[in-house]
């Protein structure tokens, strides 16, 4: 599996990196950010169901 993370800022370097000038990019960062989270959360439950042996996910 690749490790996503070294590819996905965290949110204090995306809040260094861009401030919001005006609404889109403001919707555009919140967007990004449910993305990171809904990916992290994905990772988590397939590392969970590996390690309890439920991996006919994969």
């Amino acid at each position: 599996m690749a490790n996503l993370t070294d590819r996905v800022p965290d949110d204090t370097e995306i809040d260094a990196m861009t401030s919001p000038r005006n609404s889109k990019s403001a919707e555009s960062l919140q967007h990004k950010r449910q993305i990171k989270r809904r990916l992290e959360d994905f990772l988590e439950q397939a590392q969970l169901r590996k390690a309890i042996g439920d991996d006919d996910f994969f």
